[in-house]
């Protein structure tokens, strides 16, 4: 009987630390990218800013001055960007167009600001991302972050 202890010990010390799982906490993140505009962003009228990202064409619209609830209006629900605004309702805080913020990290994108179909910005970007593993180098998820760039807004 001691001898069988014996090589169930062995083994177990053999076999065992190959089977141990790797832990992983569950910590979240996502990738981010963003096109900050800085100029003439709350001019009154309607905006259309077209993108192309790694190829894909999509658009979005909105008019200011626009009311609280009333989203801007975008050409495709499953768009890897977002238009951000900020402010609402007519004699409420300031609104403006404040910018596109990304969920999926594009390789390369074009995008055109037009208001009242007048190009007032236009810019392209071939973000630089930084790679991170918040739940450690073997485990899920992989993050990319860029920095943001930014593009004026013509009066």
């Amino acid at each position: 009987m001691l001898r069988w202890l014996v090589h169930l010990s062995i083994l177990t010390a053999v076999f065992l630390p190959g089977c141990a799982s790797k832990e992983c906490t569950l910590i979240g993140c996502v990738d981010s990218f963003e096109v900050r505009f800085t100029g003439a962003t709350a001019a009154p009228g309607r905006y259309e800013i077209e993108v192309v990202a790694d190829g894909v064409n999509s658009s979005c619209q909105v008019t200011l001055p626009r009311e609280c609830g009333t989203p801007p209006t975008c050409s495709s629900a499953d768009s890897t960007w977002r238009l951000a605004t900020s402010g609402c309702s007519v004699g409420g805080e300031p609104q403006r167009v404040d910018g596109i913020v990304f969920h999926r990290a594009p390789e390369a994108l074009i995008f055109t600001v037009r208001r009242d179909d007048v190009v007032v910005g236009a810019g392209r970007a071939q973000p630089s991302y930084t790679e991170s593993q918040p739940n450690g180098p073997d485990c899920e998820p992989l993050c990319r972050q860029a920095p943001p760039v930014q593009t004026e807004i013509a009066p």
